[in-house]
């Protein structure tokens, strides 16, 4: 019997995000249930586990696909994805391509409320054969609820804070108004703390996933980052709404000196930088669970759909997230000069050549190996670059996070780990924050070129000024952290979208005998892409607005 209760939980947690009842409700349970599940570490472990299957991966945030496609990352090639919307400004309160994570994100932080409100009404037992399991759920209900409500200021900014259960006659606490993005930036902080003092620092392998001391240290640093960033440095102090002016300076050297300091807090960890990129590569693959590089995953959060995705159309693929000319434009050469560099020795004639490591081990292009054949981008070819069914709209597939192992409807294919934190991330996080409130400090160029390093690029030289570094820093980030869901929100944080996100090229290879290689190189323009400030934030739902009179829709939506 109480299996069966257990189960009716599920479902109905499941079925309240989307119900149209308010989206602070909770799930009909009775009294009964609750005490059938509170008394039973079991239960509740069911419960806590249900909670981690809401975390939305950097894989398939946006309905399964990338969101690289809604910035000048990559393109899409199929009209129905997610990302047309966000490129052609359709999207609205009545339409986001994400969905409805406003109403998402609360049934998430509901479903914690209510746990550590039955934990600690019903007395929940420990483990018997593992004391202490009990306060480690509890320390991942803690920052759980902090994950979602990040995730939550991440789309929106300043939103609401709610830590504790509501009821239906709690009309103050339904009808709340929203709090400013610091303020909330302060609950994930306390959320993150409590959740430090009960979770491990590891677990054996057949725990591995859970929330660890480093989960906590790292989610507390990435936000602290955006909230030393230009949209929020400032107008996340007061309010809930950014700055979406186009004035990209706002800055407070106290929020980024803080910034730095969590980000070294991780840096500190027990974590390691994959050795070389070859390990990089097989991180993102076969070695996710395994690596030291990796704090924390999204279990399972894809499969071998999501190589078909990106594979190239004459390997059975969706040429989905082909990257753009504007990413390929920004690898650097062999020698660490950028393209545009009269002395970096770049040809537009062979424009693939002597090009740093990175940009082979992450973008396939004409000419390039790849399942033991070349890839053909021509008109004609195997991979076409046209507006077809299925083909790369920019004359590019993305080879970073497909396995080429696998064959495209053969075999079992494989559990794709979704990477939500690793080190790399949190060095350059830590680089960023050093400059803008200490530039000239020497971890700056250390921890870039450990990276970079790592990469087998050449390394940055020292003297650069903090205008230098800033742009070598953010272009670093550009190219480490490729395909990985950062740069949607970096050109937010940073507001430079309105520069990035317009105009999106691509490179046709056009047959010609008399060309290097028998190829001659033209670049063209994919699309225009719509953009206007309100861009800065997402809308909230209308419907969310509707139901609360005191919720009020970020500027322009």
């Amino acid at each position: 019997m109480k299996h069966t209760r257990i189960l009716a939980l599920f479902l109905a947690l499941q079925l309240a995000t989307g119900c149209k009842s308010d989206f602070l409700d909770r799930a009909a349970v009775t009294q009964q249930q609750d005490e059938d599940i509170f008394t039973s570490f079991v239960m509740t472990d069911q419960v806590v586990n249900n909670l981690y299957r809401r975390i939305r991966g950097p894989y398939t945030y946006l309905g399964g696909y990338s969101m690289s496609s809604g910035t000048d990352e990559s393109k899409d090639a199929s009209t129905w994805m997610g990302s047309m919307s966000f490129n052609n400004g359709s999207w609205s309160g009545n339409n986001n391509p994400i969905g409805n994570t406003w109403r998402e994100g609360y049934v998430a932080i509901r479903q914690a409320n209510t746990l550590l409100a039955g934990i600690e009404k019903y007395k929940t037992p420990d483990d018997a054969n593992n004391p202490g399991f009990l306060q480690n759920r509890i320390g991942e209900v803690y920052f759980l609820r902090a994950y979602y409500l990040a995730d939550l200021m991440r789309q929106f900014g300043g939103v609401l804070i709610v830590n504790r259960v509501l009821e239906q006659t709690d009309m103050e606490g339904l009808n709340q108004p929203r709090s400013s993005y610091d303020a909330c930036l302060q609950q994930v902080i306390a959320d993150c703390d409590e959740a430090y003092k009960r979770v491990a620092a590891s677990y054996p392998s057949n725990q591995v996933g859970r929330v660890t001391k480093g989960t906590c240290l790292a989610l507390k640093a990435r936000m602290m980052l955006y909230s030393a960033s230009p949209l929020w440095a400032i107008a996340g102090k007061t309010g809930f709404r950014p700055d979406i002016s186009s004035n990209a300076t706002a800055s407070d050297p106290e929020k980024w000196k803080k910034a730095a300091d969590a980000a070294k807090a991780v840096i500190d960890l027990n974590y390691t930088l994959e050795p070389t990129l070859k390990d990089r590569q097989e991180m993102y693959k076969s070695r996710t669970l395994q690596s030291n590089e990796v704090i924390w995953v999204r279990m399972r959060e894809s499969n071998q759909d999501y190589d078909r995705y990106l594979f190239p159309y004459g390997s059975n693929g969706w040429s989905g997230a082909s990257p753009t000319q504007n990413l390929v434009d920004d690898y650097e050469m062999a020698n660490g000069l950028p393209i545009s560099d009269p002395a970096s020795g770049y040809d537009p004639a062979r424009p693939y050549e002597n090009r740093e490591p990175r940009f082979y081990s992450d973008i396939t292009y004409n000419g390039s190996t790849w399942k033991g054949r070349k890839i053909e981008t021509y008109a004609g070819g195997k991979d076409e670059q046209s507006t077809a069914t299925d083909r790369t709209r920019t004359g590019y597939s993305n080879r970073k996070l497909a396995d080429e192992n696998i064959t495209i409807g053969q075999g079992q294919g494989r559990d794709i780990h979704g990477v939500i934190f690793r080190l790399g991330e949190f060095y350059l996080n830590y680089a960023e924050a050093l400059n803008e409130y200490d530039p000239g400090n020497a971890d700056i160029l250390k921890y870039v070129n450990l990276i970079r390093k790592r990469a087998g690029a050449k390394e940055l030289p020292a003297g650069l000024t903090q205008a230098q570094m800033r742009q070598r820093i953010r272009n670093e980030r550009r190219i480490e952290l490729a395909f990985e869901n950062h740069r949607f929100w970096d050109v937010r944080r940073w507001k430079i979208a309105e520069n990035t996100e317009k105009t999106i090229y691509g490179m046709k290879p056009v047959v010609d005998a008399n060309a290097p290689g028998g190829f001659r190189y033209e670049r063209f323009k994919v699309e225009d892409r719509l953009w206007r400030n309100a861009m800065y934030v997402l809308p909230i739902t209308t419907d969310e607005t509707l139901r609360n009179p005191n919720l009020v829709q970020n500027e322009g939506w």
